[in-house]
């Protein structure tokens, strides 16, 4: 039965259509870590993801939400999903947070699997995808720093351990970041051009 049960829903995930492509005229700063082949077949091929994709993003949301609703009650939250952006990109910051002593920043709230935590744990630095988008967070709020804040996602599907071994913690691993005007300036710089390429092309429209 249980088996029945778990086909059922993977069959139901399986059929949740991709939402439709429209051309746009702007990068979303979540994808300035990416590379242009990647934001190129995103912008042209509706995305699909695979049931344990779709369960694991629920998984990130629901953390995600979790945790703004820990920064409300504590009185730390002075604004949650702030839109930013101009002509060539557009984003939402998670939240923006004051901490005691400290001037108000954008706080990006990122939940990852185990082998990417210890990743991170390992290198002891952040992901480049995630500096870059909170680097352009702070250029568009006009904030000196910033905070990274990584959560473990507590799955058993990406890794391989014997469940009587696992010990689910939902470690977190937190970042300050400060502003670096070069990678900024340098980032945007990379993506007029691209823009330029895109829309020479059709992919994007002006």
């Amino acid at each position: 039965m249980v088996k029945i049960l778990t086909s059922l829903l993977n069959e139901y995930l399986k059929k949740r259509t991709p939402k439709k492509i429209t051309p746009r005229s702007y990068f979303y700063i979540s994808e300035a870590g990416r590379s242009p082949f990647d934001i190129y077949r995103s912008m042209v091929f509706p995305q699909w993801y695979p049931p344990k994709i779709r369960r694991l993003l629920e998984i990130g949301n629901t953390t995600h939400k979790r945790v703004l609703r820990y920064l409300k009650e504590m009185g730390l939250l002075e604004a949650e999903g702030v839109k930013v952006g101009d002509d060539l990109f557009h984003g939402v910051v998670d939240a923006v947070i004051k901490l005691p002593d400290e001037e108000s920043m954008p706080l990006e709230i990122k939940t990852v699997g185990w082998k990417e935590f210890e990743r991170i744990l390992r290198k002891g630095v952040p992901s480049w995808h995630s500096y870059i988008q909170l680097q352009l967070y702070l250029h568009y709020l006009n904030k000196n720093k910033g905070k990274l804040l990584f959560i473990e996602a507590n799955t058993l599907e990406d890794f391989m351990m014997p469940l009587e071994e696992y010990r689910p913690e939902q470690r977190m691993k937190e970042f300050t970041i400060r502003k670096n005007p070069r990678v900024i300036g340098e980032t945007i710089e990379k993506f007029k051009k691209l823009k330029e390429i895109f829309v020479e092309g059709g992919v994007m429209v002006k």
